[in-house]
């Protein structure tokens, strides 16, 4: 029987997609998300660090790896089953934590469905292509 093993191109992969959903995500909610969360657009257009993009792609990287790494002990042998299964990873994992935190904060449902749900989406996308892009030994 072959033994089923991380894809690290297919990890990279999702790490460069985890990057370009929540951009695209954003600018559609952009002006939505900024009202929400009480900034200006000065505020926003004068934030120049790095260090955001810099721990988003190491988030990434953790993830994506942590979900390939999780699909080689189930197994997941497919894209629709890796799919299921990112999705109820970022809903449970992510939007739902989400939407508490924020309800403690006393933050709008709008905000937290705008940042857990595009969690939810990297994670499904992630899933659908570790499960079908698999690597064996």
């Amino acid at each position: 029987m072959r033994k089923q093993s991380v894809n690290l191109w297919a990890v990279l992969v999702c790490v460069v997609i985890g990057q370009v959903i929540p951009a695209l995500w954003y600018g559609a909610f952009s002006d939505t998300w900024i009202a929400l969360n009480g900034f200006t657009p000065e505020q926003i257009k004068a934030a120049t660090s790095p260090a955001p993009y810099l721990a988003s792609i190491v988030s990434s990287s953790f993830t994506a790896y942590t979900i390939a790494w999780v699909f080689t002990k189930i197994p997941v042998k497919s894209s629709f089953a890796g799919l299921l299964i990112g999705l109820l990873f970022g809903v449970v994992f992510v939007l739902l934590e989400t939407v508490v935190k924020d309800m403690f904060s006393f933050k709008p449902l709008l905000l937290s469905l705008i940042d857990g749900g595009v969690s939810a989406i990297v994670y499904g996308i992630t899933g659908s292509i570790l499960g079908g892009w698999r690597k064996y030994e």
